[in-house]
């Protein structure tokens, strides 16, 4: 009787919310309370902070969406994932020689009236493969402007479906041709906006590019808001504040979803998992049969039916369920106790019975786990780890950091000692995978220093592979061979819910991956002719 009445006040809260949000926000447009302000300004929230604006040297920041406004791309998938031209016009693959023929549209400008040659797309090709997209050092042999407005790229191996894996690679002015850019600072591209100004309260203000190769955008201005917290980027969009909101957290989509009236929603499962990791050269966590049982003390099952309302599935490895890359076999551990505890003795931990803790030469297992700041629901899914793991006798502490502070204790990195993060799940472009776990120098690994030769020789192998069957086996032996040492629990890759106001007409199937986003130019006001 007490948990029920603990349970009432939040009762009655969520039916208050129901019945008082569509009085309060949507018996009227909150745009039309607003009479002087231009209307035509389209309002995106991200929640993660601006980076530079050279999208060659960006890893991870909400840049990221700004970008396929600015740049362009050699060409775009269509909602049919097919591959339709934007700076390409043409394209050729001759298997014989290895060899790609690229021409160019000879009407495009970046943003400071100069063209955009062959010579610039060899410029921005070359510095990703020195920046963030090394791999591309592997495929290329040569690449070479032959004419003002054609490129040849001559590969290692054969591979018809290249531009499928570069398309999203944004096109930058050759710097040493484009005197006093800092692209960082103040980027320019050919895309249909150009960037105005960066202002001191986390904006991001783009104006219409009147001189776009596709004709003027009919949108006047693109405004960008970091908003830390899902939370206020939830309550801005039903204010009428804001107009585009990505991954909204599941409690709000079922509140939101029945004004679908009022917005265009995208469901799909996001490029990302989550994932605890461990810092495998900490002492805990430095046998893998440690790191098994603290999976099997997860109740991943639980988390995703209560916390995420089923929207996630549960991983096994870090390639996500959906690839082609993903190992057929590999399923992931089961949620068992018993099993973590079997784990945990033979490890040469036990049970202290006064403190039912898990104790080893006179040490307690605890450890720190670090997570974000600004999700709810983060915080809720750390919370009951925290739980699932001190029922088998492990202590954690939560730490909640800001997410730059976060991500440099791991990123690369071993000052931690578990977090709750986020990695790649890029199907697509499965080399990005690789590249968080495996390092080809000294360095260690972005995943948090892991290392393992084995998995090494099994990525060194994927990436060499010229038989595609070949690397497609590679790549699941890789999967396995991750998912078997477990660095870290794998959890949950979540599905994505964005929204938009539908204020705006779209032509197009709403999405914020990098295709929506670039497509994104064409929406236009709903009462626009």
């Amino acid at each position: 009787m007490q948990a029920l009445t603990h349970r009432i006040p939040n009762f009655i809260w969520f039916l208050a919310l129901v019945v008082l949000l569509p009085a309060c926000f949507f018996s009227e447009d909150a745009h039309d309370k607003q009479p002087g302000r231009s209307d035509n300004v389209l309002r995106f929230d991200v929640d993660f902070d601006f980076g530079p604006f050279n999208p060659t040297c960006v890893d991870c920041s909400g840049s990221t969406y700004i970008f396929p406004f600015i740049y362009s791309f050699l060409c775009i998938p269509n909602p049919e994932g097919e591959l339709e031209p934007d700076l390409a016009v043409a394209w050729d693959y001759d298997p014989k020689t290895l060899t790609w023929q690229i021409q160019l549209r000879e009407d495009a400008r970046f943003h400071n009236g100069k063209p955009v040659t062959a010579v610039d797309v060899v410029y921005s090709i070359l510095s990703w493969s020195e920046n963030s997209q090394k791999n591309l050092d592997r495929i290329i042999r040569r690449i070479k402007a032959t004419d003002r407005y054609v490129l040849e790229i001559q590969l290692e191996q054969d591979d018809p479906s290249l531009l499928t894996s570069i398309w999203d690679l944004e096109i930058i002015p050759d710097l040493s041709r484009h005197e006093n850019l800092d692209l960082s600072v103040s980027p320019v591209g050919s895309g249909p906006f150009k960037f105005h100004s960066r202002t001191d309260d986390g904006r991001v203000i783009l104006v219409a590019n009147e001189n776009y190769y596709k004709g003027r955008p009919a949108i006047d201005e693109v405004v960008f808001y970091y908003i830390p917290r899902r939370e206020k980027s939830w309550s801005r969009l039903i204010a009428g504040q804001t107009d585009v909101v990505e991954n909204l957290t599941t409690k709000n989509y079922e509140v939101i979803r029945q004004y679908a009236d009022r917005y265009y929603f995208s469901k799909y499962y996001y490029n990302y998992y989550s994932i605890l990791l461990y810092n495998t050269h900490h002492p805990l966590f430095q046998n893998p049969v440690v790191r098994r049982a603290l999976t099997h003390a997860i109740d991943r099952d639980y988390i995703i039916k209560n916390m995420l309302n089923g929207l996630a599935n549960v991983i096994a490895g870090p390639v996500n369920n959906q690839s082609g890359y993903h190992h057929p076999k590999l399923q992931p551990l089961a949620y068992d106790p018993p099993l973590a505890l079997q784990y945990l003795e033979k490890a040469g931990w036990s049970l202290a019975p006064n403190t039912q803790c898990q104790v080893k030469n006179g040490q307690i297992f605890e450890f720190d786990l670090l997570l974000p700041a600004g999700s709810e629901t983060n915080l809720r899914v750390a919370r009951f780890i925290k739980l699932n793991l001190n029922e088998v006798g492990i202590r954690v502490h939560l730490k909640v950091l800001p997410p730059e502070d976060l991500n440099n204790r791991y990123y690369q990195n071993t000052e931690f000692d578990a977090a709750l993060i986020e990695l790649c799940a890029n199907d697509r472009r499965p080399e990005d995978v690789l590249a968080l776990w495996v390092t080809p120098d000294a360095a260690i690994s972005k995943a948090g220093g892991f290392y393992s030769p084995e998995v090494g020789l099994l990525a060194r192998r994927a990436l060499n592979a010229k038989d595609p069957a070949m690397k497609k086996v590679c790549f699941q032996r890789f999967d396995k061979k991750v998912a078997d040492l477990q660095p870290g629990s794998f959890l949950f890759q979540k599905m994505s819910i964005d929204a938009i106001s539908k204020r705006f007409t779209l032509n197009y199937p709403f999405s914020l991956d990098y295709p929506g986003l670039s497509r994104m130019k064409y929406a236009r006001l709903k009462d626009e002719r």
